[in-house]
């Protein structure tokens, strides 16, 4: 007789139950292991879809100082550079664009064709067309007079040229009025005629644009240097030079003391000045739509705000402060003079520091005193003189040129406004001022 607490089942049924049970049990683990294959494959499906999107490509990296830019190809395929952002259109015109073509492209995508203003733009934009080995138009015209050239829709004439050797204006026709750039001939220009569709190779002419970049912030909220609405250069400058005409004349209208004076003959007794920086400040970079404080900063500045463009390297009419505080970050040292120093004292001073280094800026201001009417910066520190020492001065130069958080950053600057002469590789050293100095 079976025990009162088991169930009063038959036999048989009981079985039925525990197969039952059974098949349950085996159904959930099929369909537990079908739910995960088939996550498994949404998952490699959806792997495989964003291989196929066209790639995200990211220019060499430059490291600047403590700070590492890189120029990124965002989702629409504009690389950001300091000259601005650029693209390709490689799938419009596929016989081939002429210069009207390409102009409507690019105004269409609210840019406009390459204005290439020096040889490190022109590398930037080679550097680019690398991954497509196509000429394309640039922005420079001589419609208007044979070998007059100017960016074209502006009035500004063209300052930098990189023709071929054997491309002159007598080797051309009357109509090689535009200019394409040609990658297989190492990124140099070429005259054609507007209309043309081919190269001089004969192969298909294409379309790179730039534009100004909307994004003016990199990921750590500080404003991106190089061009951007923020900056460019240009637009909203007059905001910087309110200052202008007091530290670029002589005259009691400005300062009763005013008078022509000289340095003294003889060794110059001032100590240099330095400011204790901490290793990890960095600089705002101030949009034109603001004015740039200094207050704090001491009466000479020898680090602090500045524009997010720096001054292309040489020698200025004027050059506000918002400009050359950038340089001081690249490692430029810069030569302000009062404007009632004697100009032949000038001239002799200006060219200790052009002949030590290439990144240098020279430019009259007010900072310097009458009765010390020259002076020496460079990042953190400063040094005044009333003493024609040039000794000194090339001492000076030597100890701190190249310091700054992106002392290292050699590429010239964008801001070329009252610049009077562009700065030179002094004879003995190179582009990276590697041997400062080099006549010592």
């Amino acid at each position: 007789m079976k025990d009162l607490t088991e169930p009063l089942l038959p036999e048989l049924h009981q079985d039925e139950d525990e197969d039952i049970c059974e098949k349950k049990s085996i159904n959930l683990s099929r369909l537990g292991t079908v739910v995960v294959i088939t996550f498994t494959t949404f998952i490699l499906l959806l792997i495989i879809l964003v291989a196929q999107l066209p790639p995200q490509q990211t220019m060499g990296m430059t490291t600047i100082g403590i700070q590492t830019l890189s120029s990124n190809l965002d989702n629409l395929g504009w690389v950001r550079t300091i000259y601005g952002e650029y693209k390709l259109f490689p799938d419009i015109c596929l016989a081939g664009c002429d210069f009207d073509e390409a102009v409507a492209v690019c105004e269409e995508q609210g840019g406009h064709l390459p204005f290439i203003q020096s040889e490190e733009e022109n590398e930037e934009v080679k550097n680019i067309l690398s991954a497509t080995p196509q000429s394309v138009w640039i922005g420079l015209i001589s419609k208007y007079r044979t070998g007059s050239w100017q960016l074209y829709k502006t009035e500004d004439a063209a300052t930098y040229f990189n023709f071929l050797t054997e491309d002159t204006e007598e080797s051309q026709d009357e109509d090689a009025r535009c200019v394409i750039l040609e990658v297989d001939d190492g990124g140099k220009w070429r005259r054609t005629g507007c209309s043309q569709r081919k190269d001089g190779k004969g192969g298909l002419v294409g379309i790179i644009c730039q534009r100004l970049p909307n994004v003016t912030e990199d990921v750590s909220m500080r404003v991106m240097m190089g061009k951007s609405a923020c900056d460019d250069g240009q637009k909203g400058i007059e905001r910087d030079l309110q200052d202008l005409e007091r530290d670029t004349e002589c005259n009691k209208k400005h300062n009763n003391d005013d008078r022509i004076v000289k340095l003294k003959e003889g060794t110059e007794t001032m100590a240099e000045h330095c400011d204790k920086i901490h290793e990890k400040y960095v600089p705002n970079h101030v949009c034109m739509n603001q004015a740039v404080d200094y207050s704090g900063f001491g009466i000479i500045p020898t680090h602090g705000p500045h524009r997010p463009n720096w001054a292309s390297f040489g020698e200025y009419s004027y050059l506000p402060i918002e400009r050359w505080q950038h340089n001081l970050e690249h490692g430029c040292v810069v030569l302000l003079y009062h404007p009632c120093l004697d100009h032949h004292e000038v001239t002799m001073v200006k060219s200790v520091l052009s002949g030590c280094m290439r990144k240098h800026i020279i430019t009259p201001s007010r900072l310097p005193s009458l009765t010390r009417p020259l002076m020496l910066l460079a990042w953190g520190c400063y040094l005044e003189f009333q003493f024609k020492d040039l000794h000194r001065m090339r001492s000076f130069i030597s100890s701190h040129a190249l310091g700054g958080p992106e002392g290292n950053y050699t590429k010239d600057g964008l801001y070329t406004h009252l610049q009077m002469i562009k700065a030179e590789i002094p004879e003995g050293s190179d582009r990276k001022d590697s041997i400062v100095c080099p006549q010592l």
